[in-house]
């Protein structure tokens, strides 16, 4: 094993301790560190669904202009150094290893998780590249995630929804409080909420901490046309026709988010229409934004996507209404944590599936197959095949030649990259 890959193991094995919201071991460890990350400005985004494309379009727009940008964000697909990047390339694994011997071995004292340790290694990483300013993706909820030792410029709040009931509460206003806690006194305040009374509870609290201003977008960038390669073309505020990567209602929320913090930072990061439009063509390779209802195969369509609750999922069902599979039938790739409500998530997918692909990912967390399909062929999946491994349903899916659709979790994602890269270059 090179030395490399014994690090990153050393640290993987630190998540068996699980998750611990607080903030004081990772303020120790970076203080240990001369608090690398008051060395810079900062956007924080939190928010159920949509953080981290919100994340990688502001960070895309901002090296677009010119800036030396270092991005933030969890969990990875593939390759762990994918949560860190700088002016739109991952991080080395070199750097990485020359940092982190001194973080595992401090934070190890102190007790700090993986997370944690993640966390304080971006921050140093940050300071080392002398970037001009961080795009932060909150990890879970807010106000005790590790991010939140940051005092940001602006903090973006997507959305409320119903995940990880089991640390952020049994509610939608305990989860909505959780997120306002990324709010400081001073920062301004971009709130993406639709539903009018947890948009005018997360308003208070947030006028409560000091934030503002606090910006309600007016409405999402016009779509003029979509595509069935799950691209669209929208009419920016400007007037100017773009064409954006990203498929769906909810991005063009989430571009009119990004839309909001471009006029919130301009008089210290201005980002002109021209790097706005290069940025957001662009954010799949700079912002390494990738399963975000990607189309890797157009025929037979063969579709992934990251999510892992059932508002994400309603937002893909109704994407893929857009794009013109309203009366697709898929053959469903579906592997989900244990701890994640996907019985909803099953229902919701159940009309439009002709087969399920029921798999387990390689993560202690994942609910095994054959509970999966007993859970579907409960609800009514009328051809339902349980596979132990990822891979399996994958190469099975794949022989069939018919539209197929991948979702359910950002594991099953990150082991079906590399199995359908390598089938996409077979054929």
């Amino acid at each position: 094993m090179t030395q490399p890959q014994a690090l990153l193991q050393r640290l993987f094995q630190l998540q068996r301790f699980g998750i611990r919201p607080g903030l004081d071991r990772v303020e120790l460890l970076l203080q240990h560190f001369g608090n690398p990350h008051r060395c810079y400005p900062a956007i924080h985004v939190t928010g159920t669904n949509g953080k981290g494309s919100v994340c990688a379009l502001l960070a895309s727009a901002l090296h677009a202009q010119g800036y030396r940008v270092g991005l933030y964000t969890s969990p990875h697909l593939i390759q762990f150094n994918e949560r860190i990047r700088v002016s739109g390339f991952p991080i080395g694994i070199g750097e990485i290893t020359q940092i982190l011997p001194a973080l595992l071995h401090e934070g190890e004292r102190i007790g700090a998780t993986f997370f944690e340790i993640t966390t304080a290694l971006a921050y140093t990483l940050f300071a080392h590249h002398n970037i001009d300013i961080a795009v932060v993706e909150v990890g879970m909820g807010g106000r005790y995630d590790a991010t939140n030792v940051i005092h940001p410029l602006v903090a973006i709040i997507t959305g409320v929804d119903y995940d990880h009931q089991q640390y952020l509460g049994a509610t939608l206003e305990e989860i909505a409080w959780q997120k306002v806690g990324i709010v400081k006194r001073g920062c301004a305040v971009v709130i993406g909420e639709q539903r009018p009374y947890l948009r005018q509870l997360i308003h208070q609290w947030a006028r409560e901490a000091g934030g503002g201003p606090i910006v309600i977008p007016p409405a999402a960038p016009e779509m003029i046309s979509s595509t069935p390669d799950l691209q669209q073309f929208l009419r920016l505020p400007s007037g100017d026709r773009v064409l954006f990567p990203l498929a769906g209602e909810h991005q063009r929320r989430n571009l009119s988010l990004v839309l909001a913090a471009r006029e919130l930072i301009a008089s210290d990061f201005p980002i002109s229409d021209t790097a706005l439009a290069d940025g957001l063509s662009n954010v799949r390779n700079w912002g390494g934004l990738r399963a975000r209802i990607e189309i890797v195969r157009p025929l037979p369509p063969f579709v992934i996507d990251v999510a892992h609750n059932p508002g994400g999922i309603a937002a893909l069902l109704h994407t893929l209404d857009e794009h013109g599979y309203s009366g697709t039938r898929w053959h469903l790739v579906f592997g989900v944590m244990a701890d994640k409500d996907y019985t909803s998530m099953l229902r919701l997918l159940q009309p439009r599936t002709a087969c399920l692909f029921a798999c387990t990912p390689a993560t202690e967390r994942a609910l095994p197959a054959e509970q999966l399909a007993s859970k579907a062929q409960e609800i009514g999946f009328r051809c339902v095949q349980p596979f132990s491994t990822v891979a399996e349903a994958i190469h099975a899916a794949w022989q069939q030649n018919e539209p197929t659709l991948v979702v359910g979790s950002f594991y099953l994602i990150g082991e079906t990259l590399p199995i359908l890269d390598a089938l996409c270059a077979a054929n």
